[in-house]
């Protein structure tokens, strides 16, 4: 007898059967038809692919002449299946970095940087997809696939350049000279030794700090070209250093100081490019550096002065020295990186260009052996030639016969100066220079891999005298300088009777002119042609660069002093209305070249401790070490090949 229970199941099984094998068969339809349709979107995917790809790899442009990146996308999709009546689309452009480093293409069609291909096309609808149109009550019998790729121009090489001192520490002089420039840019901050000497410390990431300096003016991230040209503020450049320090855990002290200088500072009118040289092109990968922030700092600071052409007044003691005044002004700032492509980019780093002069008073040459008779051994000869000249009535001496018969007589009264003169040193510094060769097979090489550059040496011109006033120097450079008097040419009313001591009135000073002494020369004049620096396997960007002296044929800078002095002028000059000196006069050869052979080596001695702290502690601290500055390479080489990025 069959149980109740089991009669009520009889047949559950074999329903149970036909729903799991129902499901089954639906389920695999729909795997199919999902597989069939991710396979043609696979397909798709592909073409759009391969076409970007060979768009970029052959260069394709959307505008003049030149292959079309539409004809290479649509060859490459044809060849990969693609029919020839099915849409495609595509666009030039470039890419751009947005927030959270998500890159983005961007299109613009005056750039093919990278290639974006869009790609359509029609296939059968899907179960699952007709049954709800059916539902929906519009039936399509096919479905619109759609796939985009952006390729990118295969990646030239890029070549980076950087320029520095050899600055490692900041001394208390240093320090001074900084701070009196920020004092005649309006500013009221002066920080200590330690305040500069953390700045020195410091490294700065130059991508971070160009993207930091993007969110602060409001722009696009990546688009630096915009950002380089853009005008800004000397506060605004320091506190987007600020941001990126306190973000990366600089320092505390650094950072306070830094955005301390940076609100102290409230100069408009600046332009980031000046100071950094990114060309054209150039993208993250370029940009991925450190700067030194001393050097920022420099840089921004020279920029503010030289576009305000602010001239900043010092004592002389910063410099070791007394009773005087320093006056300095930037001509243009330094330029302490560029980077770029090597094959098409003119990349150039310089030094500063300033202008600094030194007034300062000096003991005169009156105690200096030999000296005072080799002034008396002019007295003969160049009274005569004084009395020609300027037609003056003059006799040699007292123990002329007229004067020694108590007759009154107009004598020359030639004495050297005594007391305590006032001096003026000017010097100009024209920047020192490193360019990538002029032709790119000479420029660089990615086998082997090495970088050259043709680098000129500063010459710092000289000159010794007076600037009257000191603003003719800073304005026009060393072509101003006038002649410091030595040799007071003057005259007397004297007479004598016989063997008695002469009787003289009062001695008229400069009446017959003077002879004064003038230096125009050079420390370190350039050489006639530039010299090249060869960097072999110069490190990729990102890395620290690799570093070439620019000049090692001297060790100090006044180490040149001996050629300078050659640069001694002794002339004659007529009285000037002021009793002072006038023209110069064309005196006969060699009639003051016993005084000359007396000056030069003192001259020597007495300008080389002036010389010295001028052009190793002012010019350094400028980042102007006309002997000791490096120049930096980097090199990045490509594979050479176009590459899908989105």
């Amino acid at each position: 007898m069959v149980p109740c229970f089991a009669v009520r199941q009889r047949g559950a099984i074999g329903l149970m059967a036909t729903l799991v094998l129902g499901l089954a068969l639906l389920f695999m339809l729909l795997a199919v038809d999902g597989g069939r349709l991710y396979l043609e979107q696979r397909k798709l995917q592909r073409i759009a692919d391969m076409a970007a790809l060979e768009a970029a790899e052959h260069g394709g442009t959307c505008t003049g002449s030149g292959p079309q990146a539409t004809a290479l996308a649509r060859i490459a999709a044809s060849r990969n299946g693609h029919a020839a009546n099915a849409p495609l689309v595509a666009r030039c452009g470039y890419l751009q970095t947005g927030a959270g480093s998500i890159r983005r293409f961007t299109a613009d069609n005056a750039r093919n940087e990278a290639i974006e291909v869009e790609v359509r096309n029609a296939v059968t609808t899907s179960v699952a997809g007709s049954l709800f149109s059916l539902v929906d009550g519009a039936f399509q019998p096919t479905t619109n696939l759609h796939a985009t790729a952006v390729a990118a121009s295969p990646r030239p090489p890029k070549a980076m350049l950087s320029i520095r001192s050899t600055l490692a520490t900041v001394s208390s002089s240093q320090g001074a000279l900084l701070n009196g420039l920020t004092k005649a840019l309006g500013g009221n901050l002066q920080l200590d030794l330690l305040g500069w000497q953390g700045m020195a410390n410091t490294q700065l990431s130059l991508l971070k700090y160009l993207d930091q300096l993007a969110v602060d003016l409001h722009l696009n991230a990546g688009d630096y070209q915009q950002l380089l040209n853009l005008d800004t503020s000397a506060t605004v450049l320091l506190k987007a250093a600020a941001k990126v320090l306190q973000q990366n855990g600089a320092a505390a002290d650094v950072v306070s100081n830094l955005g301390r200088l940076a609100a102290d500072l409230p100069v408009g009118g600046l332009k980031l490019g000046d100071l950094l040289d990114v060309r054209n092109g150039t993208g993250q990968a370029g940009l991925d550096a450190n700067l030194q922030l001393l050097q920022l700092v420099q840089g921004v600071i020279q920029l503010a002065a030289s576009e305000r052409a602010a001239t900043a007044e010092l004592p002389i003691s910063v410099l070791g020295l007394a009773n005087g005044k320093l006056y300095l002004r930037v001509i243009e700032p330094q330029q302490v990186s560029a980077v770029g492509d090597p094959r098409s980019d003119d990349l150039r780093v310089h030094t500063a260009q300033v202008r600094a002069l030194i007034s300062l008073d000096l003991p005169i040459l009156n105690n200096v052996t030999g000296l005072a008779n080799a002034v008396l051994d002019l007295a003969g000869p160049l009274t005569n030639v004084v009395s020609n000249l300027l037609s003056l009535n003059l006799l040699g001496t007292v123990q002329s016969l007229t004067c020694a018969l108590a007759v009154p007589c107009k004598v020359s009264d030639i004495k050297l100066l005594d007391g305590v003169t006032h001096i003026d040193i000017g010097i100009e510094v024209a920047e020192a220079t490193s360019r990538l060769r002029p032709m790119p097979p000479d420029a660089y090489s990615c086998s082997p891999k090495s970088l050259a550059t043709v680098t000129q040496r500063s010459a710092a011109k000289i000159a010794i005298g007076k600037f009257e006033p000191p603003e003719d120097f800073l304005n026009q450079g060393t072509t101003t300088v006038k002649a410091l008097p030595l040799i007071d040419i003057g005259t007397n009313v004297c007479s004598r009777l016989l063997v008695l001591p002469p009787s003289c009135g009062n001695r008229v000073p400069f009446a017959g002119g003077g002879i004064g002494l003038r230096v125009d020369s050079k420390v370190l004049g350039s050489s006639p042609s530039a010299k090249p620096l060869i960097f072999n396997n110069p490190p990729n960007i990102g890395q620290p660069p690799l570093y070439l002296s620019v000049d090692s044929d001297q060790a100090q800078a006044v180490a040149s002093l001996s050629s300078t002095v050659a640069g001694i002028h002794l002339e004659a000059y007529r009285p000037a209305a002021n009793s002072g000196l006038g023209q110069v006069l064309n005196l006969t050869a060699g009639l003051l070249d016993g005084v000359k052979t007396i000056l030069e080596p003192l001259i020597k001695n007495l300008l080389s401790p002036v010389l010295d702290p001028l052009v190793n502690t002012l010019l350094k601290v400028l980042g102007i070490d006309l002997v000791n500055a490096q120049v930096g390479a980097n090199l990045d080489c490509s594979g050479g090949h176009a590459q899908l990025v989105l």
